[in-house]
C-alpha cells in the first residue's frame, strides 16, 4: 500500500476516535440529561394534577421527607395551594399550582425542542463516522 495512503488512514482513523466519538459521547451525555430533566418536569405535572384533583392542595395532606441517607421524617403539609419551582441558575419561585403547570409545559415544550436539536446533532456525527470509515475502507481497496 501506498505510504501517503497509510498516513491518510491512520489520519482519518485518529481523528474519527479523537474527535467524533468524544463529541458523540458528550452529545449522549446532554441528552441522557435532558431526559432526566423532561421525567422530573412530566414527574412534577402528574403530582401537581393530583394535589389539583384529590382537593389536598386545600385540606393539607402528610408526606414523609427524605433528610438524607435514606433517614426520613414525617410531615404535614397545611396548605398545598402554592409551590415552588426551580427557574434555573438555583432560584426557586412561588407558583400556584395553575401557574405552575403553565410553566411546567412551556419549560417542557422547550427541552422537547433542545432533545430534537440533540438527536439531529446524533444523527450527523454518526453519519460522519460512518462516511469517513467508508472512505478508509475505500482507500483500503476493500469492498
Amino acid at each position: 500500500m501506498n505510504p501517503s495512503i497509510s498516513k491518510k488512514i491512520l489520519q482519518f482513523e485518529a481523528y474519527i476516535n479523537d474527535t467524533l466519538k468524544s463529541d458523540l459521547s458528550k452529545l449522549s451525555q446532554k441528552l441522557d440529561e435532558k431526559n432526566s430533566e423532561v421525567a422530573e418536569f412530566l414527574q412534577l405535572k402528574s403530582i401537581i394534577t393530583t394535589l389539583k384533583n384529590t382537593k389536598s392542595s386545600e385540606t393539607g395532606f402528610k408526606t414523609k421527607i427524605d433528610i438524607g441517607n435514606n433517614f426520613f421524617v414525617q410531615a404535614k403539609v397545611e396548605d398545598a395551594s402554592h409551590i415552588l419551582v426551580d427557574v434555573g441558575l438555583g432560584y426557586y419561585v412561588e407558583f400556584s399550582l395553575d401557574d405552575a403547570l403553565v410553566l411546567i409545559e412551556v419549560r417542557i415544550k422547550l427541552l422537547d425542542s433542545q432533545l430534537k436539536n440533540l438527536r439531529t446533532e446524533i444523527s450527523k456525527t454518526n453519519a460522519h463516522i460512518k462516511l469517513l470509515l467508508l472512505g478508509i475502507r475505500e482507500l483500503q481497496g476493500i469492498k
